[in-house]
């Protein structure tokens, strides 16, 4: 058995492991308010400041990178969408009715994958 000083390397697994599983639940929590955040952003799509759209633009970009870093593939791949989405508006303009919707659906499907991936941990 290793000491604190000298673990072996069946303890470093070990605690890599439980330590990849605290990011994995802190990454699940966080993702699920930026959730919240980006659909809260998606009632301020119709005015012309653009804040609302980078909002929404960083949130997704954030959750797309690390949801790869941390192996959540289908995640990153519907934060990516999302991502994708808002980066073809152009900053600064109010987004018509259609644009507003595919980026909620987007939003839901995003959810629904971060739904499904906390289940699976």
């Amino acid at each position: 058995m290793g000491s604190t000083l000298n673990p072996t390397p069946e303890e470093k697994i070990a605690a890599a492991r439980m330590r990849l599983g605290e990011l994995t639940e802190k990454f699940i929590e966080r993702t699920r308010g930026e959730i919240e955040a980006m659909r809260g952003s998606l009632g301020r799509l119709g005015a012309p400041d653009g804040v609302a759209l980078g909002e929404i633009l960083h949130l997704a970009h954030r959750i797309s990178g690390t949801g790869a870093t941390l192996g959540f593939e289908s995640v990153s791949e519907r934060a990516r969408r999302v991502e994708q989405l808002a980066t073809a508006q152009t900053p600064g303009c109010s987004c018509d009715t259609a644009t507003i919707e595919m980026l909620r659906t987007g939003i839901e499907a995003l959810a629904a994958e971060v739904a499904t991936a906390a289940t699976k941990r």
